[in-house]
């Protein structure tokens, strides 16, 4: 494994690319700090919000909310800052949280529309048990369905503006090519968010995927496009104007407490990243700070080495009950998904498995 000489970022992140050593989150960084006019970039998207506004109280943009930082932000933002009618939409998590629940109730109460979608559970868990075990990807009928779904209900209410959070391939890394779309279509819907995959609408219609001509009329883009996305600013932002409670102390595998608190399976979604490519949720809340100047490199190799990879064993019991599986048959689908060339088998449950050489 290689890592950026900025961040802590590792050759292993898919579609990642490195120019003069560095990232390309990190040349994003530096782009959006010298070159990139926000002031220009948020008139940009009042007029966006002015084409798509409608009268008599229609809603006039769709927003997918969890309860957490980023979409409850961009929720409120777009109603009390660009005067927009927001249909805000939650696909249900998989394995819901306390605070998950009572963050996405807090929303609600503070004056919004919303549709809660809650999926066949049988179905939900097929899908979710199936791709665990061919590509160590449990949260896959998650990321399908809060874009699939979405899509529906912009098309039945005719709505023609939707706005996610971050543009992860932007942000974090990924294909030139794809980093700086201004809104996407539906090749990068299914190449990036679906993993290739053709077959979800086997699982039920939440899960069915757009056609050309469901996309056509509407304008599905990225907030981190319009506005300096900084994580930490959104959790103060939650916090102060929606309520949103933290965790007490760090999340699972990392050192933060105001991202991903809704669902217990993301904790073994982060998991599996580590199996698969070697690093996880502590390794890029790492390079966000470092690239926000609010840590340096040597004390992010520092804490990465301490606490990437930890496995949520606290919720084992309830992995093995969403899956329906033994403790044997769980632990070989994540020995089978296990990256040899990086990896080492520990005795730890907490830490069954670490890297070979250290980041560095």
């Amino acid at each position: 494994m290689g890592y950026c000489k900025r961040c802590v970022t590792p050759s292993t992140r898919p579609r990642i690319g490195f120019r003069d050593g560095i990232c390309n989150a990190c040349h994003w960084h530096d782009y959006k700090k010298n070159i990139i006019d926000w002031d220009h970039r948020k008139t940009l998207l009042y007029l966006i919000c002015e084409e798509q506004k409608k009268k008599n109280g229609q809603w006039d943009c769709i927003i997918p909310v969890s309860g957490g930082k980023d979409s409850t932000t961009i929720a409120y933002k777009f109603k009390h800052e660009y005067g927009m009618n927001p249909l805000t939409i939650t696909f249900a998590h998989p394995i819901p949280t306390r605070i998950g629940w009572q963050n996405w109730n807090n929303f609600v109460q503070t004056g919004f529309d919303n549709i809660l979608i809650t999926p066949d559970q049988k179905k939900y868990r097929k899908y979710a048990k199936d791709w665990f075990i061919k590509a160590g990807f449990p949260k896959q009928p998650f990321v399908v369905g809060i874009s699939s779904a979405l899509i529906k209900y912009a098309s039945k209410f005719n709505i023609g503006l939707i706005v996610y959070a971050e543009q992860g391939e932007a942000e974090y890394g990924g294909k030139k090519e794809t980093s700086f779309l201004e809104k996407f279509d539906r090749n990068f819907l299914i190449n990036i968010y679906y993993e290739g995959q053709s077959d979800s609408e086997d699982y039920g219609a939440w899960w069915q995927v757009p056609s050309e001509k469901d996309l056509e009329n509407i304008y599905v883009t990225w907030y981190s496009l319009f506005e300096n996305w900084d994580p930490e600013e959104n959790a103060k932002f939650a916090s102060q104007h929606l309520g949103m409670e933290m965790h007490v102390g760090g999340n699972i595998g990392t050192f933060t407490n105001y991202a991903q608190n809704e669902d217990h399976l993301q904790d073994f979604h982060c998991f599996m990243g580590y199996i698969k490519h070697g690093f996880s949720r502590a390794t890029s809340d790492i390079s966000i700070e470092i690239r926000q100047g609010r840590m340096s490199r040597d004390e992010g190799v520092k804490l990465a080495n301490k606490i990437d990879g930890q496995f949520p064993i606290e919720h084992l019991d309830k992995y093995l009950d969403y899956f329906e599986m033994t403790e044997p048959e769980f632990w070989e689908v994540i020995d089978k998904h296990a990256n040899k060339d990086l990896l080492v088998k520990t005795s730890k449950v907490e830490r069954p498995y670490i890297l070979k050489e250290p980041v560095k």
